[in-house]
């Protein structure tokens, strides 16, 4: 089996002009498997285990031998306005107040290169827009503050963006606020960050990469099919779904935006794809065109214009709560399915962030158990396997 080496994480020129997608296109899923990055959502307890990932796919990597797939990457979520001047820093101990990001850049330094920084509202943190979300020049002023703020002297990589987290999903674990984001704000929230923010050059940090999308998919799955046969229209159609909107509305709008070409579109767009492993756990195995999310929003984005931007999981993991918590061997399954159906779907695919790599106890998807010993999932994840199978006596879903 020959191995195609060139990454598909890094977002250079060549990705941008179809180079590495090109490759990509003739990879098979195994393939294609080694060349998806895998980054960690969490907190701080996440990144020496993070390097016990890394340290095993190093080592893996090599014996193959093969490249390993890029950087090593990290994810956090903080309030949106952090940056204002009207804004307190908050409590160290307080996820997403600027004194947290600050002392979590500062821990995050040696463990990871890239930082995806997620915005969204936070109750008890966010100051402004309290109870709902912020017009777009009162965001954008925001992002521009944020950008031109040195958050950390300790930090030294880089960062990447999403607008806002899941802005289809209205619950607090979502956007924050208890209801949808209209598709046009969100797009436009989008627009407004792309804007300030260009691959090569983006704030202090002189670069990073801005990914459109970021929806919540557990229970939201109508959001993710394309139901108008033209989003480029120039009326959306009766029934059009969230996705539908959502691209109606960064093509059209980007005439709001004059850093933009009228033509430009996403060079990334991000997904959480936690519905398919919790339906997966249940033993729905994702061959619904519709019903299985990465499917509907690799269908919905892969006609018009879309088909130039690479996609991000930024959000995923095995075991999301008590309803779905598997067993070890469930898990590896449930880990190693997300790869299989991952580097099948698309060759776009280009990072995973996988969710809790380490909790306390060893459940809740923790690739550890609570004693610090790796569950089988770690090693299915470091390996990128698509092909896990249980010991004997036992099966996948």
């Amino acid at each position: 089996m020959k191995i195609v080496t060139l990454p598909l994480w890094s977002l250079s020129l060549s990705i941008m002009l179809g180079i590495a997608f090109q490759t990509a296109m003739s990879q098979t899923p195994a393939e294609h498997a080694l060349n998806i990055n895998i980054g960690f959502n969490g907190r701080l307890d996440q990144f020496p285990h993070a390097d016990d990932f890394y340290k095993q796919m190093d080592l893996f990597y090599a014996s193959i031998p093969h490249a390993v797939p890029g950087n090593r990457h990290c994810h956090t979520y903080i309030s949106w306005d952090i940056a204002e001047p009207n804004v307190p820093a908050g409590a160290a101990s307080t996820e997403g107040t600027r004194a947290w990001f600050k002392s979590w850049l500062d821990h995050a330094e040696g463990h990871c290169a890239r930082a995806l920084i997620t915005f969204k509202h936070i109750g008890g943190v966010t100051v402004n827009s309290p109870n709902g979300y912020p017009t777009v020049a009162t965001y954008q002023h925001a992002m521009n503050l944020f950008l031109h703020t040195n958050w950390s002297k300790a930090w030294t990589g880089a960062f990447d963006y999403t607008a806002w987290n899941e802005p289809n999903n209205p619950r607090g674990s979502g956007n924050g606020l208890t209801v949808k984001i209209p598709a046009e704000r969100a797009a436009d929230y989008y627009l407004a960050l792309r804007a300030l923010c260009k691959p090569t050059s983006c704030g202090l940090r002189g670069g990073g990469n801005v990914a459109a999308g970021d929806f919540g998919s557990n229970g939201l799955w109508k959001d993710f099919v394309q139901n108008c046969p033209n989003d480029l229209a120039a009326a959306l159609c009766a029934n059009a779904s969230y996705m539908d909107k959502y691209k109606h509305w960064l093509a059209t709008d980007t005439k709001k935006f004059p850093s933009l070409a009228s033509t430009f579109r996403p060079e990334v767009f991000a997904y959480h794809g936690w519905d398919d492993i919790n339906n997966f756990l249940h033993g729905n195995q994702c061959t619904d065109q519709q019903r299985c999310t990465i499917r509907a929003f690799t269908r919905a984005l892969s006609g018009n214009s879309w088909t130039g931007s690479v996609f991000w999981d930024t959000e995923v993991g095995a075991g999301q709560d008590g309803k779905t918590n598997p067993g070890p061997v469930k898990q590896a399954c449930a880990a190693s399915f997300l790869m299989k159906l991952t580097a099948s779907v698309s060759p776009r695919f280009a990072r995973i962030y996988y969710t809790r790599a380490f909790n306390s106890d060893g459940e809740h998807g923790s690739l550890f158990n609570a004693s610090g010993a790796p569950k089988p999932a770690f090693e299915v994840l470091v390996q990128r396997n698509i092909s896990y199978k249980p010991p004997a006596g036992q099966s996948c879903p």
